[in-house]
């Protein structure tokens, strides 16, 4: 048993003996202990022996007994060897900072730190391969935290960085789950490695095995193969709802993975990725690293189908789950695909910053970089549209599919031809502009309103922005404001009326859609709601002013006068004035007054629309239209109206 009784004799033993046999480790996993347990008992055991020789005997011993080795699948009990050296030389540094005579029931201090050092250094030599000298070696690193720059430190990264090069270029020394050890032992040190050590490291090979142990291996992710064995323990209760046991063999399993070395320190490992990124020699390294995470993608949004929770909408988890499942199992779940979501978006954006940076590195990756290639935009487009157009679907996978397609083509409308932009972009919004928009498609909902008002501003569509404007507007009208916030109401009227204005070619064609526009909004303000509107975000930017229907209609009436032609803008602008006026609440009055003020006289209007609105306002009742509702003459204006030409100053 690793249990030493430290009594004044042994002191004295332990500290004059030049040669003390140590208990083999083999027989020590053979006594009651678990293999845990020798690893918290080595550690201290480590610290407490005052003969270099002993130092070497215990390290040689621990990087070869069975009991850790034998069959290495337990990566906790691999990594678990860092924490022996870390916690060891933690204990001993502090011990030799103490200049006090140890106690009866306290070690020892005979042995420098750095002759401790070295005699653990000298043990991994000899059988021990390279990976698990670079464990050591990671421990002791990490025990020196505060020694950086110290020459005991530098030279101690030099030789991790050595074992670790010299450990991923020769595959026959090591098993997978040595591997991913030893990648833990990298990325728990890294932040401690001066720059030179970084640069040092063989990054186009410690790059692949990273991938493979966070993503695709057992112990980190299993390319989501999880998710589909979870389907079996998802049941349905008398309730008629899905219950997934906190005590069945997939959440045990979630909760093993989850507390394992790999996801559990994700984060740091996503960190190490995305500096291997930015350092590879050898563009195919980038090139494997993409393809693994879009297969890895692949596979966890097939796994994810095939379990009943993902019929399960968001919005509908309390009417279908069980409250054990979403108190309980259901957040473990989410955090485990919340951290490999972050992780992948890290190391994505790595990814991006290189392919902008590496003239030597083939660009067909991102998005900014495909939109200028009709080509390839028109064939992503295609490969990313929904299996069914036209329709809303029932799972809630494809309408996510959905969501995320729509979000994508908008990126490539400029460059897309308008028939793909009508027979994939277009029909595929359609469904999700109407008014029936409940809340587990109100992401897809915005998404199709942004892309058809994308569609419909890109100039040589014009001829499908002047079929489908009036209907998108029919539609427009229909979901504002149950659905639509005022915000995204004033956007949206507001490119609607800038699409059908000069120098639209739109324009050209239908003159009066503009002002048939502005009629329906001045129709609607007749029978508009006065009541606040219930929406969070239907509140007014700058004065934070609850809306109501009424006067977000208002306000969408005069955000849009900067858009119309100037004889549009002559026959709206009292119009407006008048609106303002119908506002009963007086602070709400007040709000469409001021940004009626602002539209006029800040420089939203170009020269000719500023300088006949500073007219309007002078000279032709403006002023008395838009604070009282009524038209008076103004005596001794400064502008006469019967001026031939309107000041441009």
């Amino acid at each position: 048993k690793v249990i030493y009784n430290i009594t004044s004799r042994t002191r004295e033993r332990i500290g004059q003996a030049r040669y003390l046999k140590v208990p083999s480790l083999k027989s020590m996993a053979a006594s009651a202990l678990t293999s845990r347990s020798l690893l918290s008992s080595a550690a201290r055991v480590l610290a407490l022996l005052a003969n270099p020789s002993n130092v070497t005997l215990l390290t040689s011993q621990l990087l070869v007994t069975p009991a850790i080795w034998g069959s290495p699948t337990d990566l906790h009990l691999i990594v678990g060897v860092i924490g022996v050296f870390r916690t060891a030389t933690h204990y001993l540094l502090q011990s030799n900072r103490t200049s006090r005579i140890p106690k009866l029931w306290e070690s020892p201090r005979t042995l420098a730190l750095e002759e401790w050092i070295a005699a653990v250094t000298k043990g991994t030599h000899g059988a021990a391969p390279r990976s698990k000298q670079a464990l050591v070696l990671s421990g002791l690193l990490q025990g020196l935290d505060s020694q950086r720059c110290s020459g005991l430190f530098t030279r101690l990264q030099h030789e991790l960085v050595i074992s670790v090069n010299l450990s991923l270029r020769n595959n026959s020394s090591r098993s997978a789950v040595v591997d991913r050890a030893l990648v833990i032992a990298v990325s728990q040190v890294f932040d401690l490695l001066g720059i030179s050590a970084k640069h040092t490291l063989d990054h186009d090979l410690l790059l692949p095995k990273l991938t493979e142990a966070v993503f695709l291996s057992g112990s980190g992710l299993h390319q989501g193969f999880f998710l589909g064995t979870m389907d079996a323990d998802v049941l349905e209760t008398l309730g008629k709802k899905f219950d997934w046991s906190a005590k069945s063999h997939s959440y045990l399993q979630l909760q093993s993975t989850a507390s394992g070395p790999l996801v559990a320190e994700m984060g740091r490992l996503s960190r190490l990725a995305a500096f291997l990124v930015e350092h590879v020699t050898n563009w195919m390294t980038l090139s494997r690293l993409l393809q693994d995470l879009f297969e890895f993608s692949r596979s966890l949004c097939v796994q994810w189908r095939q379990n009943k929770l993902s019929e399960v909408d968001a919005v509908e988890e309390n009417l279908f789950l069980s409250d054990n499942t979403i108190e309980k199992t259901l957040p473990l779940l989410w955090r485990v695909l919340r951290s490999g979501m972050f992780s992948v978006l890290t190391i994505l954006s790595a990814s991006i910053g290189r392919l902008l940076c590496d003239r030597f590195v083939p660009k067909e990756n991102a998005v900014d970089i495909i939109s200028q290639y009709p080509m390839f935009a028109e064939a992503l487009v295609k490969q990313l549209r929904p299996t069914e157009i036209g329709v809303i679907p029932q799972h809630p996978l494809d309408r996510c599919l959905d969501t995320f397609f729509l979000n994508t083509a908008e990126h490539f409308i400029a460059v897309l031809n308008t028939q793909v932009a009508e027979d994939l972009v277009a029909n595929a919004a359609s469904p999700y502009l109407g008014s029936n928009v409940e809340s587990n498609i109100f992401e897809a909902f915005e998404a199709a309103h942004s892309v058809m008002l994308a569609i419909m501003v890109v100039p040589h569509n014009v001829a499908l922005a002047a079929s489908r404007i009036e209907e998108y507007a029919e539609r427009l009208f229909e979901v504002f404001p149950r659905s639509l916030s005022t915000r995204q109401f004033h956007f949206a009227f507001a490119q609607l009326i800038r699409i059908a204005s000069p120098p639209s070619l739109i324009w050209v064609q239908r003159p009066l859609l503009p002002s048939s526009l502005l009629e329906t909004i001045r129709y609607r303000v007749e029978s508009a709601s006065t009541e606040p509107l219930a929406h969070k975000s239907n509140t007014d930017e700058i004065h934070a002013q609850p809306m109501s229907e009424k006067a977000a209609l208002v306000l969408a009436l005069i955000q849009s006068l900067p858009c119309l032609e100037l004889e549009a803008l002559e026959a709206w602008l009292p119009v407006a004035a008048r609106l303002c006026c119908v506002v009963q609440d007086p602070d709400l009055r007040q709000v469409c007054k001021n940004r009626l003020w602002e539209v006029i006289s800040n420089g939203a209007m170009d020269v000719n629309r500023a300088a006949f609105c500073a007219n309007w306002w002078n000279t032709r009742s403006g002023r008395e239209l838009a604070l009282y509702g009524e038209e008076k003459p103004v005596p001794g204006s400064l502008i006469d109206d019967s001026m031939d030409e309107l000041s441009r100053l």
